[in-house]
């Protein structure tokens, strides 16, 4: 999300929140699975978006999650 200038209004926290969100309930490509473009206003170089994209990864590392390339997702 972003306002009407473009700067985002997500927070990394409320992302994370977000993809705990939908592993719970399912809403995944497959079981356990989710693809997560990472082209988001948040992670625009005006906005920090190298330490937001950390941040993310580290938040989402830290709750076990884990990470690949698009070429070995099997779907």
């Amino acid at each position: 999300m972003h306002d009407d200038k473009g700067k985002p209004v997500q927070t990394v926290d409320h992302l994370v929140n977000e993809i705990d969100h939908l592993f719970a309930y399912g809403k995944l490509a497959q079981p356990n699975k989710l693809i997560l473009l990472m082209h988001d206003e948040m992670f625009q170089d005006s906005y920090n978006g190298a330490t937001n994209l950390q941040s993310l990864i580290a938040a989402l590392k830290k709750r076990r999650y884990m990470f690949g390339s698009i070429d070995k997702f099997d779907g």
